[in-house]
């Protein structure tokens, strides 16, 4: 009698995470404007970041690495009941009870978490948020964002060198993320450059990456309000507010010295190319 229970326990957890989403990518890459678009189809929640998701990945992924075999070895605790059981914690903050809909969560380093949460959640998606790391990095140097230990300006909004590198480790990430992910079909990689010049098109594409229509001609929710954006999506609200707009793609062009792009494009000539920005 207890294998159909045995089976459907296992049917059961290959579906944790379905209609779970997670976006990720470098800060300043464009997961605020995807929230803005992507909030607006009535069948999507899309809310802002809530550092869940790559909090308990990491956890897991620390788990499965350092405690994970002893515990198997002497307390016959499966790597797999503990996967199952943290995606179930996960998939618990993030939905709540009777909530139908797909739900879109952008934390930016949920990117360094794609491949954990995979595992733990055999069932979500990703998407890859991606943009020129030359724009990026500028835009990263006018933060004004501190540490909290030292009060000290981070690095990679600080440093020109550091900025590249930020971005580029964290492209790095989300590439080898692809990789182990595209041929299930799991992640799709959006260009914040596409998203601010053909939004429905960028739509429509990611739409069917999560097997769903992008209602055009059809009825869209209100767009979100000043209070829907917190934290650190208010260092973008003016542009969130506005109209949608591609004045931002090439501004390092506008405000760099053209011996500083050189200098980033140098340091991160491998990430460009690979994504077509060089």
């Amino acid at each position: 009698m207890s294998e159909p229970s045995d089976q459907h326990h296992k049917d059961g957890a290959k579906q944790l995470g379905a209609g779970l989403v997670f976006a990720g990518g470098c800060p300043r890459s464009g997961l605020t404007l995807l929230r803005k678009v992507i909030a607006r189809h009535p069948r999507i929640l899309a809310g802002p970041d809530t550092g869940a998701a790559p909090s308990i990945a990491f956890q897991w992924r620390n788990y499965a690495q350092s405690l994970g075999g002893l515990h198997e070895k002497y307390f016959d605790l499966q790597p797999d009941y503990v996967a199952e059981t943290m995606g179930r914690f996960l998939e618990t903050i993030l939905r709540a009870e009777g909530e139908s809909r797909i739900i879109v969560e952008k934390t930016s380093l949920n990117v360094a978490a794609f491949e954990a949460l995979a595992v733990i959640l055999p069932a979500a998606k990703f998407i890859h948020v991606v943009r020129d790391g030359r724009d990026v990095a500028t835009s990263l140097l006018e933060r004004s964002w501190r540490d909290p230990a030292t009060g000290q300006p981070f690095p990679h909004v600080s440093d020109r060198k550091a900025a590249i590198g930020y971005w580029a480790g964290l492209v790095a990430t989300g590439l080898a993320a692809e990789k182990t992910l595209e041929d299930h079909g799991r992640i799709f990689r959006l260009r914040y450059e596409d998203l601010a010049v053909r939004p429905e098109s960028a739509m429509k594409a990611v739409c069917e990456f999560l097997d769903i229509d992008w209602p055009s001609g059809e009825p869209l929710r209100p767009p979100l309000a000043n209070e829907d954006y917190i934290g650190l999506e208010r260092d973008s609200l003016p542009m969130m507010l506005g109209p949608m707009t591609s004045s931002r793609i090439g501004r390092h062009r506008r405000v760099l010295q053209p011996d500083v792009i050189r200098q980033l494009e140098d340091a991160a000539r491998p990430a460009l190319t690979a994504l077509g920005y060089l």
